[in-house]
């Protein structure tokens, strides 16, 4: 399964908003995780979001070796 660029950046800016409600924080749909402005939790939120996307990537291709 390959995820597209389209995709992945969608998936980014969901996973980001994601880890910052965990840690309590309200994010309003317009805000743009990725942005170069963004508060330092925000970057590290995009950051945790591209290595769970990296790990994603990783497990589903040795799924399908294994298949």
């Amino acid at each position: 399964m390959e995820i597209g660029l389209f995709e992945s950046d969608a998936l980014i800016e969901r996973l980001a908003k994601r880890f910052l409600a965990i840690q309590g924080y309200i994010v309003p749909e317009s805000y743009r995780m990725q942005s170069e402005k963004n508060h330092p939790k925000s970057k590290v939120a995009v950051a945790m979001a591209l290595a769970a996307i990296k790990e994603l990537k990783l497990i589903l291709s040795q799924y399908e070796k294994d298949e």
